[in-house]
């Protein structure tokens, strides 16, 4: 392994950007630092305690992955019935430890689940039929409540839209409905999906199945939590600052966060139209095992026109390998912990034994990313107001100076809206405290970086970097925690493709793992490393019980 030649890096050193023009968000990143500082220690007192464990995963069947299981219902070595209720039983064992469902549909799967298994044994479908035309029939799936399933709770999980269901599925719900799977229930999120903890004023606080002190992640993490606990086999999520892949890396499973475009986002909430806004933003599936997210990535992308080559097998041998295990920044952009850069070096390590070409990535290229990242979401007018007025939720608050009075009267919680959301309300009203110019001049950085990792990376490169620079910490400081995503929003900036692997579990028990990136529309290259990585280091670990 050695290091990529940087020689023809031009744009500005950190140095000269907080001295000319990005002081005031720096100087915000400082000041969220040295809180959460001093009040990790506070809450390490106060859960000095640890909660009991999850209760142990008895039932063999919650272990195959859900390729195996669709194969047995096929055969009719396993009726759907059967699994749909080994699932909702374990849903309804571990909920009330861990609080990720706001609706089940229970009753409605368990009569789905007997119609697949009718339609089975009277030969009105086949096995064969069903392989290439229902990959998943008959297994259950769970989804993320942002993501619309007719009649099911879809309020955002903001007080303004409490009891609003959806009147119809969206695309990609849609989708894995016609590929045989069946919805088990919605799960929680952030409000409106923009906290790095799942918490709320409707449905509240998700607790993470390795440490119920700690937080699941946002905003997929009702789906991670239950995922990871053995409740579910193969989950929907959406993505947009990492928003798969940061509970992917908390509860210690896989996640994929697609190319743009090649899964449809229309039926998520919420959602602008705008083109950028709708790059950024993606769907994508959670799972325990990597077969699994390529088996969804196929059902999930069928409506996409270009070819993903996702069949096409992938030799490790031609396959050039980027890494880097830390992103250096002059506002204080928190490290990696070195059991993730350990974990960073075993894999990369490995896949040179393997045959790949490594190489170490420029730290210099994303020097300047937390005020790309900054600018990219905030400072340009594509990001939604998200603030819904009580009495008149099809009315939204008034911007601007309203911000600052809602973001002052959630620190003191007098707000309807949860803290997380009027902060991101507050930056996006503001642009991110920026200028023009700067908006101007991030932009093109970010659209330089963009060429050079498309120059980089083609059709045969891939990326290995962290997903988030440490384990899941105590949720009451992940506010403080904000511009630590900005690892996993890489990806999201540059509309690459990335998923999250884990690795294995630290010494205080809880999961790391980081993110394998690669060019746009090869996806395919991220699973077959995950998969490899997976074989190599054991993937997914069951919470402790």
């Amino acid at each position: 392994m050695h290091a990529l030649n940087n020689s023809s890096y031009s744009s500005r050193t950190s140095v000269e950007i907080f001295c000319g023009k990005m002081i005031l968000p720096s100087v915000v990143a400082a000041l969220m630092r040295l809180m959460h500082m001093l009040l990790r220690g506070v809450y390490s007192l106060i859960y000095c305690r640890r909660m009991p464990n999850l209760p142990p995963i008895k039932n063999p069947l919650l272990k195959f992955p859900a390729a195996t299981l669709a194969k047995k219902i096929r055969q009719g070595e396993l009726s759907s019935e059967m699994l749909v209720k080994a699932y909702v039983e374990r849903i309804k064992e571990v909920n009330p430890l861990l609080n990720a469902v706001i609706e089940d549909r229970f009753e409605a799967a368990v009569n789905d689940a007997k119609i697949c298994d009718e339609k089975l044994k009277s030969g009105e479908v086949t096995a064969l039929q069903l392989e290439t035309e229902r990959p998943l029939y008959g297994v259950p799936v769970t989804i993320k409540e942002s993501c619309s399933v007719e009649g099911m709770s879809y309020t955002g999980c903001t007080v303004a839209r409490r009891g609003v269901k959806a009147a119809e599925d969206g695309l990609s719900v849609e989708i894995l409905k016609n590929a045989g799977a069946i919805p088990l229930c919605v799960t929680n999120t952030p409000e409106m999906c923009t906290a790095l903890h799942t918490h709320n004023f409707l449905f509240g606080k998700t607790k993470n199945p390795y440490d119920r002190r700690k937080t699941v992640g946002g905003s997929s993490g009702g789906e991670g939590a239950l995922v990871a606990a053995g409740a579910s086999i193969l989950g929907l999520g959406s993505d947009f600052v990492g928003s798969i892949r940061i509970p992917c890396h908390f509860n210690g499973i896989f996640g994929h966060k697609p190319t743009p475009g090649i899964i449809p986002i229309k039926g998520h909430f919420p959602m602008v139209e705008n083109a950028m806004f709708q790059k950024y933003i993606v769907l994508g599936p959670i799972a325990r095992y990597a077969e699994d997210l390529h088996l969804a990535l196929k059902v999930l992308s069928t409506t996409y026109e270009k070819q993903l080559r996702l069949e096409d097998p992938v030799d490790l041998k031609t396959l050039r390998v980027f890494y880097i295990d830390n992103f250096d920044s002059f506002c204080g952009i928190r490290a990696t912990t070195m059991d993730i850069r350990g974990a960073i070096k075993d894999a990369s390590h490995h896949l040179a034994q393997s045959g790949a070409c490594v190489e170490q990535f420029p730290k210099e290229w994303v020097s300047s990313l937390y005020n790309v990242l900054t600018v990219s979401i905030f400072g340009e007018d594509h990001f939604p107001n998200l603030c819904l007025d009580l009495e008149h939720p099809e009315v939204k608050i008034a911007r601007k100076k309203t911000a600052w009075i809602e973001f002052t009267k959630a620190m003191f919680g007098q707000s309807q809206h949860t803290l997380p959301l009027t902060f991101v309300q507050l930056l996006s009203d503001t642009h991110a405290f920026t200028s023009p110019s700067n908006i101007h001049h991030y932009r093109n950085i970010r659209e330089d970086l963009h060429q050079k990792l498309k120059d980089l990376l083609k059709d045969d490169g891939v990326l290995i970097c962290p997903t988030y620079p440490v384990a899941a910490s105590f949720a009451e400081i992940g506010l403080l925690e904000f511009d630590y995503c900005l690892y996993a929003a890489f990806a999201n900036l540059m509309q690459l493709p990335a998923t999250h692997v884990p690795m294995r579990l630290n010494a205080k028990g809880l999961p790391i793992g980081f993110q394998v990136m690669a060019g746009a529309y090869q996806d395919r290259l991220c699973l077959a490393v995950a998969k490899e990585l997976e074989q190599e280091f054991g993937g997914w670990v069951p919470p402790p019980s």
